[in-house]
């Protein structure tokens, strides 16, 4: 267990214990981001009665074969419908309906004259123009047939989906369910933000950083501090079991004397999957089941506690959601300076982007402030563990943590 395994099979350890959970239903407009569970078929036509696609008047085509500016033809208007209205009744021939866009059409009407090529005086309408049958018309059902597929499981619900899924007679929606995260931050030296800082205390940081990571991606959690003691740390856990999908502990990985996460964690039955990983930084963390729920195991160090949350436990919570990885959007940069490593393991470069011609280019952020580099970082370069570099100008794929807002040089 305390033999180092190599990323790619620490992340597929992962996502195999990551399952899926049961699917629950949602308003659509709570549905948002969310993966659908189940099939969704139509239950009404879209629209439900054929309707005008512009502002103009509803005619039989026939009527005015002939019509043209030197030309006209003069039809009677019967009446007027705007959207929403209730169904009008019939015109005949030599008669008009006044229509605006999204109104239902009267029976007999198979065309709708834009307003443009007509002139009212009274209750007779010259049209100055011809309009073949179907003209300006959105029939029934032209966007969704009754019965008709509109999406499949696993689909990811954005909002032009839920338009549609509106569209089509749903209010609500099945969709895996979200899990719920508790983040314990393991350390007598830390201190709540916010509160007052004796001597040797620190901030909690990470738990900070890895709530809002969460937050971001609208996966609900609760968090909390717990001193440097074994029993304090199985009770924070076992507290957490019976309201949480997954468990994630920041520090005390390890295994010093005042590690103790681990060993609180076997203390409550901990399944151990791995505990080391050939992933720099990152190297001490762990993973396990609780109970059958997932727990990580993350280091404390700011650097190696986001680099694993990101790259095995964030991954493993998605696809509880119905996500597969990978968590971020992929695109291609160039290197600005060079990238080394060792082979057998993988390395994690944190990165800053700059516009460059073609694609942006990517400055790995060294030295200095290690939580300064995490927070101005846009960017991951993964420098895989067959791989012993990568060069300076060399073309790699990066993983966007957000929308780049490109620097200067």
């Amino acid at each position: 267990m305390d033999t180092a395994i190599g990323f790619r099979e620490a992340l597929s350890m992962t996502l195999a214990h990551a399952t899926p959970l049961p699917a629950e239903e949602l308003p659509l407009e709570a549905a948002l981001g969310r993966t659908l569970a189940g099939e969704i078929l139509a239950r009404v036509d879209c629209p439900l009665h054929a309707t005008s696609r512009r502002d103009g008047y509803a005619v039989v085509s026939e009527d005015l074969r002939h019509a043209a500016p030197d030309n006209p033809v003069t039809l009677q208007v019967t009446g007027r419908s705007g959207a929403g209205d209730a169904l009008p009744g019939r015109i005949g021939r030599g008669q008009a309906h006044r229509v605006t866009t999204g109104a239902p059409l009267p029976q007999g009407a198979d065309a709708v004259l834009s307003e443009e090529y007509a002139a009212l005086e009274g209750g007779s309408l010259h049209c100055r123009n011809t309009a073949e049958p179907g003209r300006n018309i959105l029939p029934r059902g032209a966007d969704i047939r009754a019965g008709e597929h509109v999406a499949s499981p696993g689909a990811r619900l954005g909002p032009a989906l839920l338009a549609l899924i509106a569209a089509s007679g749903h209010a609500q929606v099945p969709v895996v369910g979200n899990p719920r995260v508790a983040v314990i931050a393991a350390g007598s030296e830390l201190v709540l933000p916010g509160e007052p800082l004796g001597p040797g205390k620190l901030y909690a940081s990470n738990l900070v950083q890895i709530t809002a990571w969460l937050a971001r991606f609208g996966i609900p959690c609760e968090a909390g501090v717990v001193a440097d003691r074994r029993g304090e740390i199985a009770r924070a856990l076992e507290r957490a079991l019976s309201r949480c999908d997954a468990l994630i502990t920041c520090g005390g990985a390890w295994g010093s004397e005042k590690d103790l996460t681990w060993n609180a964690a076997l203390d409550l039955g901990l399944k151990g999957i791995y505990r080391r990983v050939r992933m720099s930084p990152g190297k001490p963390v762990g993973f396990g089941l609780l109970a059958g729920k997932p727990l990580f195991l993350l280091p404390g160090g700011p650097s190696a506690n986001e680099t694993a949350f990101l790259m095995l436990a964030l991954p493993a919570l998605l696809r509880m959601r119905g996500e597969g990885p990978p968590a971020f959007p992929r695109i291609g940069a160039r290197l600005a300076e060079a990238v080394h490593g060792e082979r057998g393991w993988t390395r994690v470069v944190p990165v800053r982007l700059a516009a460059g011609p073609d694609p942006p280019e990517a400055f790995p952020l060294r030295g200095g402030s290690v939580l300064r580099s995490l927070a101005e970082k846009q960017a991951l370069v993964v420098l895989p563990e067959e791989r012993e570099s990568f060069a300076a100008g060399e073309a790699v794929t990066i993983e966007l943590l957000e929308v780049p807002r490109f620097h200067g040089r």
